[in-house]
């Protein structure tokens, strides 16, 4: 009987072809995700101008009362916290995450915070947010430990053989830029927040990825190799 190849010797492979199909098809696949949380409110077009306005600055009304306590009102979260930065993350990333934190897919121990935050908001106002952050200018990177991010950097360009886990750049990018839809923007990402969700990808309790990449990589990582990676992601 002919034996089914091991799922570790296969995973480099995915993860590489996944990359290049995302670049090859990444305006077809964006569109195509984007759609996912629009079509839970298809009538978004129609929604009245009250559910989407801004203030006299031109920012989104619901980013003032909403996201800007936690995220910033340019997306960039105050510093030691457990928020992400929004700024410059794609488009498609942040609906599809708003979509998952509104329909509970997504339900890591911080989630219940943001299933809370999304709960009320009208598709036009999903929308807007996606829109606003995504426009914004990313933080800058910041050095803390220069020989925790050079170990970081081996991580992310080399990923580890050793364990079968794949380099990081093969989804997110030379640049950490990303590839979306399924693969979000990594530079200049807080420590905090990169250190939590590959605790959660570890363990399990973060679970709505594409192919289940994450939740194989991070198997492959201890709390050390977490913990320079995230310092590396920091730091670009």
């Amino acid at each position: 009987m002919p034996q089914k190849k091991p799922l570790l010797s296969v995973i480099p492979l995915l993860t590489i072809t996944i990359a290049i199909t995302s670049v090859a098809y990444g305006s077809t696949l964006a569109k195509t995700v984007s759609a996912a949380p629009v079509a839970a409110t298809a009538s978004a077009v129609s929604v009245t101008a009250a559910t989407a306005s801004v203030t006299a600055n031109g920012i989104p009304t619901v980013v003032q009362s909403t996201c800007m306590a936690c995220h910033g009102m340019q997306g960039i979260a105050a510093d030691g916290g457990m928020f992400p930065n929004l700024a410059g993350q794609w488009r498609p990333y942040l609906l599809r995450q708003l979509d998952h934190f509104k329909t509970h897919i997504r339900a890591d121990p911080q989630s219940p915070i943001m299933w809370g935050m999304v709960a009320p908001l009208t598709p036009a106002q999903i929308l807007q947010v996606a829109d606003y952050f995504s426009a914004q200018k990313p933080a800058s990177g910041h050095v803390y430990d220069p020989e925790l991010v050079a170990e970081g950097k081996k991580l992310y360009f080399g990923g580890l053989p050793n364990r079968q886990m794949p380099a990081c750049m093969a989804c997110h990018g030379a640049t950490l830029a990303g590839l979306p839809p399924y693969f979000p923007r990594l530079a200049g990402q807080k420590r905090t927040y990169v250190i939590h969700q590959l605790t959660y990808f570890k363990s399990g309790q973060r679970v709505a990825t594409h192919k289940g990449i994450m939740q194989y990589v991070a198997s492959r990582l201890d709390p050390k190799q977490i913990t320079a990676l995230a310092a590396y992601i920091r730091s670009r």
